[in-house]
């Protein structure tokens, strides 16, 4: 994936959880599930993308770097928005499986201004990647061009969107009920068991209070006000109930 999109989302990320009452130092106090698959399908990523590994063995690096990354994001998915994620590496490894590489559109070469357009023949990429239009499920491949010169594909975008999501949830630590715990020092916070209510409720921060019974500095001040009408309310004793009038006689 693109370095400059991926520090975009993290930035991104960081700024919208901070926004909705997070702290920087609950990044430190993350503890997810198998950092090192992390670690490795990044320093494998770093390889394909900045070594230029060419030919079967440049493919398979990036095969790795994407498997690893995927394992990763499915352990930790109870993180809120680390879905997007494992959905955006699933169609980037599937399009990669199916054709043994990223195929990569010509046109959005162009487009991107990365080469011209009488030059596509003498184009050779690297990082497992592949020139090629008609390519199986070839939509899937890198075929957006973005205007600082870099093509992605349609599951980068879904990685990136879920990494800014991650960040933000992450600061928040904010994370989806059910499934492998993701631990926190000193614990997480808790969220809803679906992640459709998860990704709809990461930007609403607290939900708003609903009448002055519900909060808890409010139920002293209402059981006071129940004893006091009860203390004021006039005593009937045996003789009163007696000198109650009955129903009518029929």
């Amino acid at each position: 994936m693109a370095l400059v999109p991926t520090l975009l989302a993290l930035v991104v990320g960081l700024v919208l959880g901070l926004r909705w009452g997070g702290r920087l130092e609950h990044v430190l106090e993350w503890r997810p599930v198998q950092p090192l698959l992390l670690l490795t399908g990044l320093l494998l990523g770093v390889v394909a993308d900045v070594g230029s590994p060419g030919g079967g063995f440049g493919v398979l690096v990036s095969l790795a770097a994407l498997a690893t990354l995927l394992a990763f994001a499915v352990l930790n998915v109870r993180v809120g928005g680390m879905v997007l994620v494992v959905a955006g590496l699933g169609l980037d490894l599937l399009v990669a499986l199916l054709n043994w590489g990223t195929p990569v559109s010509g046109a959005a070469l162009t487009s991107a201004g990365v080469v011209e357009e009488g030059a596509l023949d003498t184009v050779r990429l690297s990082g497992g990647r592949e020139l090629a239009d008609g390519a199986v499920l070839g939509f899937l491949g890198d075929v957006i061009p973005l205007p600082w010169g870099q093509v992605v594909s349609i599951g980068d975008l879904l990685t990136l969107v879920g990494i800014a999501l991650v960040t933000a949830s992450v600061v928040r630590r904010y994370e989806v009920r059910g499934g492998r715990p993701v631990t926190y020092r000193g614990g997480g916070l808790g969220g809803p068991r679906d992640y459709r209510s998860a990704l709809d409720a990461l930007g609403r921060g607290p939900a708003p209070r609903r009448g002055p019974g519900l909060h808890p500095s409010r139920l002293d001040e209402r059981r006071r006000g129940a004893r006091s009408r009860q203390a004021r309310a006039p005593r009937q004793g045996p003789e009163a109930a007696r000198r109650r009038p009955g129903p009518p006689p029929r």
